[in-house]
């Protein structure tokens, strides 16, 4: 088909996207979300720290980027800011 494009985006065809919650203690955790793939070790999720400091909730993410390029795998190793 002349001109057909294949297009997976989630947000269009309404796909559920794939979410992990790991609880490190009671006041840290991490949220990993892709958009197309359940395998972690791969670079395409978003994570997302939450830590308690005080009395107040912290929501960072690795170097502060939010984009879906993140190994679940390996959030433990990176550097989280906002």
């Amino acid at each position: 088909m002349a001109g057909y494009q294949l297009d997976m985006n989630v947000q269009q065809h309404n796909i559920d996207a794939v979410m992990l919650v790991d609880e490190l203690t009671s006041e840290e955790y991490y949220v990993g979300v892709s958009r197309n793939t359940k395998n972690q070790g791969k670079p395409n999720w978003r994570i997302k720290k939450i830590w308690k400091d005080g009395t107040t909730w912290r929501f960072e993410f690795p170097e502060g980027d939010q984009d879906f390029k993140w190994v679940w795998d390996e959030r433990l190793t990176y550097t989280y800011s906002a």
